[in-house]
């Protein structure tokens, strides 16, 4: 067995406090465990948080041997939130615990996963320019033919993410091209991404402008670190993100983002048990805890075929 790390030694690579480190661990973002009292991090773990490749996965205790093969199970493969977190985290708690795997691969790759039967559950935020709208013409092109379900999760507010004061005093996407600006991306596929590149195709400026435009991230938490430990200047994130490491946030846009399955499983009592914590008093009041979001349309069907 390798080496684990230390609370403190965790904290020191990602240079942020033992508090922070500690909060991510008590929301599920980073996984460890305990020797003895003290907390014990796997570095691989943490190499995964880092660059956004970590998979969660949440199971039942397994001292009570009828719980396993009676709970529901789900697999969800689609872009990053912390309210997707907040949402499979309630989804744990609930008279009947759902068994979840969430995987954050891309707004894109959540679709073909769920095309692929690879998923149950996507989560999206694609604008499309064309119908002035979000994630529903990119539903019925990546899976034709198919009976599907959309429901809004949540709105948003992206923007940059940035250092405390926002030294280099951005304030729109023009600034995203300023001379020193050490940027960091969203991968290929994903919401943010695509809409980076919508913005540069339509002001005419080339990627090879951005500094750091090649250089990628996979979630909002993983573009919120390297701006806090110096690794970068500015990153596309949520306002959520941003705030949990004490960083500044510089709106740009807000967006919508859906939970979209098929219609097989549109029609299980694991969905319908979705559809009640996201219509739930109690999810929409812990959302609105954090700032970035409006949960006017959360839980609202907006496509069924």
């Amino acid at each position: 067995m390798g080496l684990t790390l230390t609370a403190a030694e965790a904290a020191t690579i990602l240079k942020i406090s033992k508090y922070t480190l500690y909060e991510l661990v008590k929301r599920g973002e980073i996984p460890a465990h305990h020797i003895g009292r003290q907390l014990r991090i796997d570095p691989s773990v943490l190499d995964q948080y880092l660059h956004g490749t970590l998979s969660m996965h949440r199971s039942l205790p397994q001292d009570t041997p009828s719980s396993t093969s009676e709970s529901a199970k789900i697999r969800f493969i689609g872009s990053h939130d912390p309210v997707v977190e907040l949402l499979f985290e309630f989804l744990r708690h609930t008279p009947t615990p759902l068994e979840s795997s969430v995987s954050f691969r891309g707004s894109m790759d959540g679709l073909i996963a769920l095309y692929r039967r690879e998923a149950e559950i996507s989560g999206a935020h694609l604008w499309d320019e064309s119908s002035k709208d979000y994630n529903l013409s990119f539903v019925k092109h990546v899976i034709p033919g198919e009976s599907v379900c959309v429901v809004n999760l949540v709105q948003r507010e992206q923007g940059f993410i940035v250092a405390p004061g926002n030294p280099l005093h951005l304030h729109t996407w023009d600034d995203i091209t300023l001379e020193g600006l050490q940027y960091i991306n969203r991968q290929k596929g994903s919401g943010t991404r695509l809409r980076l590149d919508a913005y540069l195709q339509a002001a005419k400026i080339s990627p090879g402008q951005i500094l750091g435009y090649e250089h990628e991230e996979t979630t909002h938490s993983g573009v919120a670190c390297l701006v806090a430990n110096g690794q970068a200047d500015a990153g596309v994130g949520v306002k959520a993100a941003a705030q949990r490491l004490g960083l500044d946030f510089v709106p740009l846009f807000q967006e919508r983002y859906d939970l979209v399955c098929l219609g097989q499983t549109a029609k299980t009592p694991v969905w319908q048990q979705l559809l009640d914590v996201l219509r739930s008093p109690g999810f929409i009041q812990a959302i609105q805890q954090h700032s970035g979001y409006d949960t006017s349309l959360t839980g609202k069907i907006l496509l069924t075929t």
